[in-house]
């Protein structure tokens, strides 16, 4: 297994070791030497299970994708909106899918992942969204490759180094990532002249979590600006406005992996147990089909009211912007959505 070497905070002048401790760390370094030849068993049972839990996946993509003549055009017809509902009933996604990501999610038949080196869980992993042929865009698949190390084996910590993803090739004004803004004009619009509008970014999963995170990629600055609000809910205070990039990214990249550890050990392995809510945090509210039968009602109503309002980018599900886009309340108590979702992944 992979170990990196960190520095360990002693310079050249440090003083040495007194015999009792150069002890112990022979000791500790025998123990260290046990633990990664325990990990590479446990790496080659893993991989060998990985061969036999396959074949039932593909028997689960099957199921979902067969149903009769009357079934819905989506990525599932024999569920429709299966990957959807699992994934709005997990903590780690329920508040980064808006509303305006439903219809394109609606659109996915499976996610698969597995390990980029079969032999070491520490190096990364990846995951595959596969998408049914749909309005929205081109791509059949969208992948995202996890680089990480281990960045200190007494702690035990996995870092990401960099977040590979897909571009999405959007279908013209099919971009659920961006909303049009009327742009008001100077002086005052002239009348019988058209208003200006522009697209501008707006919180998406697609945005969000289809981001591509590494050294030398400069952030932009709705990412920029979660990064801020992640760490403001970490550590109780706000970063700076001119705060070192890197840092954000280190942030960024943090939560990002978190995300997708929730969606690789949780997730795909439990898939229907997170679309029942079996699977949901006890107090947890979870999407079911009367859930959107009300929420199919209430939008009705608030056309009735406001016919002429334009429709605005909406939110997910509990009111936040995303993982890092604010708090949530479910069951009646209010918390972080970050926080909950490293809380759900450690339950697993």
């Amino acid at each position: 297994m992979g170990l990196t070497k960190k520095d360990d905070g002693k310079g050249e002048d440090a003083p040495e070791d007194p015999p009792v401790v150069k002890k112990l760390k022979e000791i500790c370094d025998q123990c260290r030497d046990l633990k990664l030849e325990h990990e590479k068993k446990i790496a080659e049972l893993e991989a060998e299970y990985a061969q036999k839990t396959r074949p039932l996946w593909d028997q689960r993509k099957e199921v979902l994708l067969t149903a009769d003549g009357a079934a819905p055009a989506t990525g599932t017809p024999a569920l429709s909106g299966f990957w959807l509902q699992a994934l709005q009933n997990h903590p780690a996604f329920e508040d980064l899918i808006q509303e305006y990501d439903a219809p394109v999610l609606e659109y996915l038949q499976d996610i698969t992942t597995k390990l980029t080196d079969e032999k070491d869980s520490n190096v990364g992993f990846e995951l595959t969204f596969h998408f049914a042929t749909n309005p929205f865009f081109e791509n059949t698949t969208l992948k995202k490759v996890y680089t990480t190390e281990r960045t200190c084996i007494y702690r035990d910590e996995i870092d990401a180094k960099e977040v590979a993803a897909d571009t999405i090739n959007w279908h013209p004004n099919k971009d659920v990532t961006v909303e049009k803004v009327t742009k008001k004009q100077k002086g005052g619009a002239k009348k019988g002249k058209p208003k200006k509008e522009k697209e501008e970014p707006r919180p998406s999963f697609f945005r969000d979590f289809f981001r591509t995170l590494k050294t030398g990629v400069p952030l932009p600055e709705d990412a920029k600006m979660q990064a801020q609000m992640l760490s403001q809910e970490e550590e109780d205070e706000e970063m700076e406005e001119d705060d070192d990039e890197e840092e954000l990214l280190r942030c960024l990249l943090e939560n990002d992996l978190e995300i997708g550890q929730c969606l690789k050990d949780d997730i795909i392995p439990w898939a229907v147990r997170w679309y029942t809510g079996e699977a949901a945090p006890e107090g947890w509210d979870v999407e079911d089909e009367d859930d959107e039968e009300e929420d199919e009602d209430f939008d009705e109503d608030e056309e009735e009211e406001s016919d002429d309002e334009p429709p605005r980018g909406g939110k997910g599900k509990g009111g936040g912007k995303g993982k890092g886009g604010g708090k949530g309340k479910k069951g009646g108590k209010e918390h972080k959505a970050g926080e909950e979702a490293k809380e759900e992944c450690k339950q697993q």
